[in-house]
């Protein structure tokens, strides 16, 4: 009876040994997956945006050279005319005269109606030309020096569900009264224009860092004070302390705490992240 005992338990104990191997060669073989993306070496901007209003390039008032009483009207309000035009016919003290358009554009203000009289105290009509458009926005004096005139911007017009670039033409070269800058951008308008009066955005950027090293947001792991990121390495995830000099919602710019870490190229963990440690080895998977 004890043979059989003896002879049972070695069989349990090879049982139990071979089990423990089996376990050892699946932990040995098990890796993480992730997700990466490749450091990039760039200048790190920010945008900032500023509130602007679409004006128009020219605006000229229309007005009689004499008083007189309005005979035919020619025009409504919001008629495109061009320059030369006849808006409006009128017989005054001097005989029969005309009142023609100063400008190509578009007839703003109407202060005429047939039969009534017209003076020369108040603009008759004023004439607008908004092509290009004008987009009219101020800066301080540290956001002054991020553009020039050529430069361009981008703009939007949520309005008009429009955006697109504008090019700086005028900077003031002294602040108002308000301590800001008048600055002037142009829109080349197309087959369907954006109206003068509007609110737009305009975007500018600023460099914050000049070749900097540049990697997704989401690869930044915080854990306390320290923050770090994960570059892969022959199927090895390398912890790299960084210092980051700005964050933004998609990408930061970093500074390796220790020289020659990351270069230009290398993959850092953009997915999976968190759930890996320094040395551990990984399998890159494609974005879904």
């Amino acid at each position: 009876m004890k043979k059989w005992m003896l002879m049972l338990a070695v069989i349990s104990v090879f049982i139990l040994s071979a089990c423990n191997e089996e376990t050892d060669e699946e932990e040995v073989e098990t890796v993480t997956p992730v997700e990466v993306e490749e450091v990039t070496v760039e200048d790190f901007s920010v945008t900032k945006s500023f509130t602007a209003r679409s004006m128009p390039n020219d605006q000229v008032p229309v007005l009689a050279e004499a008083p007189g009483e309005v005979e035919e009207l020619f025009v409504e309000r919001g008629d495109e005319v061009e320059e030369g035009d006849v808006i409006a016919e009128y017989s005054s003290q001097y005989g029969w005269m005309e009142m023609e358009a100063p400008i190509d554009g578009i007839i703003q203000e109407l202060n005429l109606q047939e039969g009534r009289m017209v003076t020369t105290e108040e603009p008759a009509a004023v004439v607008i030309n908004t092509d290009p458009l004008v987009l009219h926005f101020q800066l301080t004096t540290n956001n002054r020096d991020l553009i020039e005139v050529g430069d361009d911007v981008r703009y939007k017009v949520s309005q008009a569900d429009r955006d697109g670039e504008a090019e700086v033409t005028y900077i003031a070269s002294t602040a108002s009264e308000s301590g800001l800058f008048d600055v002037e951008a142009e829109i080349e308008q197309t087959d369907d224009p954006i109206s003068s009066g509007l609110t737009a955005q305009v975007e500018i950027d600023e460099v914050i860092e000049s070749d900097a090293y540049v990697v997704p947001t989401e690869a930044i792991v915080e854990r306390g004070a320290d923050q770090f990121v994960y570059v892969i390495e022959n199927d090895e995830a390398i912890r790299v302390d960084v210092d980051v000099i700005s964050m933004q919602s998609q990408y930061t710019a970093i500074d390796p705490v220790a020289d020659d870490i990351i270069a230009e190229g290398d993959t850092v963990v953009t997915r999976g992240q968190l759930t890996i440690e320094d040395g551990q080895t990984v399998r890159i998977v494609e974005e879904d």
